[in-house]
């Protein structure tokens, strides 16, 4: 992005950031990973855009411990009991080029999966036993 389009885009942030108070800006995020979905005031989720816009325009720069991030500051939007879910936001510029990440199996394919290989040890014991049986006479 050219520097005079940035130059705009955070003039436009710090009004947004000037015209959306703190005050009363609540959000309620979910701990537990099936918990409700998030709840919110409308001024919780506008503060929730502008504090993502305002951490994206000053971002940290990479280090021996972490990737390039942002860290937008939601401690204050956020209320008690809830997690932040943006503990780690990587800024990675590439990330249009790349292919698209594949799904995993999901639980019922990891359960599948775990079965299949119950079943592949105990036929391989059995077929074992069979074999020493054979052997020994």
């Amino acid at each position: 992005m050219d520097e005079d389009r940035e130059t705009e885009i955070r003039e436009l942030v710090e009004r947004l950031d000037r015209l959306i108070p703190r005050e009363g800006a609540h959000l309620t995020i979910p701990s537990e990973p099936g918990g409700r979905g998030t709840v919110g005031s409308r001024l919780g989720y506008l503060r929730l855009g502008v504090e993502l816009l305002l951490a994206a325009l000053r971002p940290l720069p990479a280090s021996e411990e972490a990737p390039a991030r942002i860290e937008p500051a939601l401690h204050e939007l956020l209320t008690q009991g809830s997690d932040a879910p943006f503990a780690l936001c990587e800024v990675d510029e590439s990330i249009g080029s790349r292919p698209p990440v594949r799904s995993g199996l999901g639980a019922l394919g990891q359960l599948a999966a775990a079965v299949l290989a119950v079943a592949a040890l105990i036929l391989l014991f059995i077929g074992g036993s069979v074999v020493l049986r054979w052997i020994l006479g």
